[in-house]
């Protein structure tokens, strides 16, 4: 599956709302229920673009379990299309990624910031 399979729409919110998690917040509660579910599906079809989750992900001979692997595709995608698009296109190894999910490599490429993680509502932290 190519890079080309999710909205455009769909990263460019994420890009434009990062770092801020509070922006991304801000950005969802102001449209419908119908762009919500539309967001959450391109971002669920971008994460299982990634890998079968059942099939888990082996990361220095461990295999991670299901939801381990949901846990670092759903990552992947919060951190951008750069990140998402290297590993579709095979620059990266989902195996590489995780070691940046796990903190044994750099996290993100140089000039990209982390998410902040500040939100308005507790209940939207997770």
């Amino acid at each position: 599956m190519g890079p080309d399979h999710v909205s455009d729409w769909f990263w460019e919110v994420l890009e434009a709302t990062r770092p801020r998690l509070s922006a991304l917040e801000s950005w969802l509660e102001s449209h419908s229920r119908e762009v919500l579910e539309a967001f959450a599906l391109a971002y669920e079809s971008a994460a299982e673009s990634l890998a079968d989750f059942s099939e888990g992900v082996s990361v220095d001979g461990d295999v991670w379990s299901e939801d381990g692997t949901e846990d670092l595709c759903m990552w992947v995608v919060g951190q951008g299309y750069g990140l998402w698009s290297s590993v579709i296109v095979g620059e990266l190894r989902l195996e590489e990624v995780a070691r940046m999910y796990l903190g044994r490599a750099p996290l993100l490429p140089e000039g990209v910031a982390p998410w902040d993680g500040d939100v308005s509502d507790p209940e939207h932290r997770g």
